[in-house]
């Protein structure tokens, strides 16, 4: 139990910086910040209100000092318990901080600040032709902040990513009050990325540098009505097999249609039993005219009942409030609603259903299924009384065996609602021990006290493992990666240096430190893995890009990268442009020949931290990659260009680089001379 007094005797600090009205400890206030829109309560000792980001850094400096935990909150619209205050402590509220310092139209980015709402930012941007592409179903009310803390989706991700894919820059407090600006284009390993999805337990972000798109010119929206919501699965799948990348595939239920129309205009026919709403875009008319005849011939082989096209922008906008108002249509219908929020592989999208359709009979329990189709991401609705106090034991057993169903399907158990308190046991199930240390190595390397809205994302001692067995046991290795773990093993059992080593187009023979030995990776060359229907191919590090594009352009795949030499492995640990928007999972050999298994064959994954784009710029000082996973399409994906490779920078390691080296690599056994003076 925390001490009541420690916020009493700092306050005066506090007010000093914030003002002593806005240091609130008073029992009403404190109590309407003890939840969210998960299931967890806990009581804070205090609320800190903001009305300058300038405040920010010196209020966390000084709870940094006192030992008091603290947490960022906006909305409180996520839905995992990741802004409830486990361990008391103070709320940092920061939805005053709702400044657009700067729209800049002819770089396409906006600086705002953390309280920003979603939607009021779309508003600011339309007279400017331009939008921001993530748009959560809460985009009404949750800001840009919970955004970032979340890494949230939304429709539109489908075709222009989540919010990881759409922030250039990020300033952000580290829990000891530091103030760092950290940028995806900075040499060196991406720090900005693991701030997103980390939901304020890596630091907390006062601005925000946003990428901004114009809208385009012609956008088709069709309603698409199925008698079985298998139907509409088998459409989606061949849509995306297809090559076709729509601005949007959403799918939603019966229930959930009967749900967000009632008392409005239905478009669908009576014996609907599953509707999907496609939106297509971009600048040529005929070449989103020429997708949506494709997408009608799908769906028609399916055996659709309607095809409908908006014929203005009316029916458009009432086609989206059904698909966007449908949670609050089901919250309308219970007291509670349990989101889930699981991803699967695309292809593996009917059999996700028809477990969860399962499990939720065998629970007795009513849900209304919606899902981003086109990420295999499904979001079971499911209503229930938190008064019952059975009811919630049946609610929870039920979310958890549907996130396992996910995992045994080769998916992952959130997609963009994050971890919180309410997944943590969840982690145990997707990742095995050695994934969760390297994760808690990242906590401990920003957050040392672990001060920052401590116990969320990692399991702790009260969430017992299951036997459900975690991604490192289900590693694709080859003999020869193998090869390469027990070298390692032996290197640094005798405390040997290593020098990562592969076509050698990037690693200049002078810059090897003497006396690390060089570990070759050309051997990791066996030929991709693709999965058509997935559209994702897995390559080993050592493959020659060149060959890997070959491979892929005879499989009539194309991969979204520049023009490159060198090799995959290389291609990642040097940061290739692009790279990071495409990069879904990697194999890792750590320093000490422990294998790490992180992200996977879903296109979207907010389970933990993303070490995923952290290796992006590594150059090979953090873990040996081992093998990759990316994100393939059927051809040129239009509207992404790349410029051409970068000129070398010298990179020169942040503080939390070289924190980051120390927790992953001690003894500086990989390309030591990168942080020769750590």
């Amino acid at each position: 139990m925390f001490k009541r007094n420690r916020i009493l005797a700092i306050k005066p600090v506090l007010e000093a910086i914030v003002g002593p009205e806005n240091v609130r400890t008073d029992e009403a206030e404190i109590l309407m910040y003890s939840y969210d829109a998960g299931m967890a309560r806990a009581r804070p000792e205090a609320v800190i209100n903001f009305t300058d980001a300038s405040q920010v850094a010196p209020t966390v400096k000084a709870l940094y000092a006192a030992g008091i935990p603290f947490l960022p909150r906006l909305a409180g619209t996520n839905l995992s318990g990741g802004t409830v205050p486990l361990k008391g402590g103070a709320i940092l509220n920061l939805a005053r901080l709702k400044k657009i310092h700067q729209i800049d139209t002819a770089a396409h980015v906006a600086l705002v600040e953390p309280g920003l709402v979603n939607l009021d930012l779309q508003k600011a941007l339309e007279p400017f032709g331009l939008f921001y592409a993530p748009d959560p179903a809460s985009q009404k009310v949750s800001t840009i902040g919970g955004n970032i803390g979340e890494n949230a989706g939304g429709p539109l991700c489908l075709k222009y990513g989540v919010t990881a894919n759409n922030v250039e820059k990020l300033e952000v407090v580290t829990p000891e009050g530091e103030v760092k600006i950290w940028s995806h284009r900075d040499p060196g390993p991406d720090l900005m990325s693991l701030i997103i999805g980390s939901e304020g337990t890596l630091g907390i972000v006062t601005r925000a540098w946003l990428k901004l798109r114009p809208i385009p010119p012609h956008i088709k929206t069709a309603a698409v009505a199925f008698t079985s919501l298998d139907a509409a699965m088998k459409a989606v799948t061949r849509i995306i097999k297809e090559g076709i990348v729509p601005r949007a595939l959403e799918a939603m239920d019966k229930v959930s249609l009967d749900a967000s129309l009632e008392g409005k205009a239905n478009p669908f026919p009576d014996g609907t039993a599953a509707a999907l709403i496609v939106e297509l875009d971009g600048s040529d008319a005929g070449a989103v005219k020429k997708e949506l005849e494709t997408v009608e011939r799908i769906c028609a082989a399916e055996s659709c009942a309607v095809f409908r096209v908006a014929s203005d922008e009316a029916e458009r906008d009432l086609l989206w409030q059904a698909r966007k108002g449908a949670y609050p249509a089901m919250a309308r219908l219970a007291p509670d609603v349990l989101v889930e929020d699981g991803v699967v592989p695309r292809p593996r999208l009917p059999e996700a259903l028809r477990e969860t359709r399962e499990i939720l009979s065998k629970y007795k329990l009513t849900a209304g299924l919606l899902f981003h189709a086109g990420d295999g991401n499904l979001h079971p609705n499911i209503l229930f009384d938190r008064r019952d106090l059975q009811e919630v034991k049946r609610v929870k057993k039920a979310g958890y065996e549907i996130l396992k169903a996910c995992i045994k399907l080769g998916g992952t158990i959130s997609g963009e609602h994050g971890i919180g308190v309410e997944k943590r046991v969840a982690m145990n199930w997707l990742y095995g021990p050695g994934e969760l240390a390297f994760f808690r190595s990242i906590k401990n390397a920003f957050d040392p006290k672990d001060l920052a809205n401590p116990d969320k994302i990692l399991p702790v001692a009260a969430d017992k493992p299951s036997e459900t067995s975690g991604l490192a046991e289900r590693a694709s290795l080859s003999p020869e990666a193998r090869t390469i773990i027990d070298e390692l093993r032996l290197r640094s059992m005798r405390g040997a240096p290593t020098a990562v080593t592969c076509l050698g187009t990037r690693l200049k023979p002078e810059t090897i430190a003497e006396g690390a030995a060089r570990l070759d990776l050309r051997q990791l060359s066996g030929a991709a893995v693709i999965d058509a229907d997935n559209l994702t191919a897995r390559a080993e590090a050592g493959l020659p890009m060149e060959e890997f594009l070959k491979q892929l352009k005879d499989a009539g795949f194309h991969l979204d990268l520049p023009e490159t030499g060198g090799s995959v492995g290389g291609a990642i640990a040097s940061a290739c442009p692009g790279l990071r928007e495409i990069l879904l999972g990697l194999e890792i050999a750590r320093s000490d020949g422990s294998l790490l298994d992180l992200g996977g064959r879903t296109v979207k994954n907010v389970a933990g931290y993303d070490a995923v784009r952290l290796f992006c710029g590594s150059m090979g000082a953090y873990g040996v990659i081992l093998a990759a996973t990316f994100s393939i399409s059927a051809g040129p994906r239009r509207g992404r260009e790349h410029a051409g490779l970068p000129a070398p920078v010298t990179f020169k390691p942040d503080s939390y680089h070289t924190r980051l080296k120390n927790a992953l690599d001690p003894e500086n056994l990989l390309n030591p001379w990168i942080y020769r003076n750590k």
